[in-house]
């Protein structure tokens, strides 16, 4: 079990609903643009490469990243809400310097 990141109790659920298992990894990665500078992507991957880094794996799940993105993850928490205003995935970085007011961009 690798936990490099880490997933809320709803954050798992709902990658279960979306059919996120070890063989059809979470695949996070970091790309430039958004409010501030940099923000975070994500796709249902079924092709594991070589140099992947595993950010998150237990018995279900499997979350990896490419090696350059991998430092932007260190620490990251990731939780599910589905309320009425803002539903989806939210996350918490605690190497970002500035998040957005959205939290899907954010500045290290």
């Amino acid at each position: 079990m690798s936990q490099y990141i880490q997933l809320s109790d709803s954050a798992r659920r709902q990658l279960r609903r979306l059919q996120v298992t070890q063989e059809n990894a979470l695949r996070l990665w970091v790309e430039n643009g958004g409010c501030s500078g940099m923000s975070y992507a994500a796709a249902i991957d079924p092709e594991r490469k070589p140099e992947d880094v595993v950010l998150f794996e237990d018995d279900e799940l499997c979350v990896v990243t490419d090696s350059q993105s991998a430092a932007h993850f260190a620490g990251l928490e990731i939780d599910y809400s589905d309320d009425l205003v803002r539903a989806g995935f939210r996350f918490y970085n605690p190497n970002a310097v500035h998040t957005c007011g959205c939290g899907q961009s954010f500045q290290s």
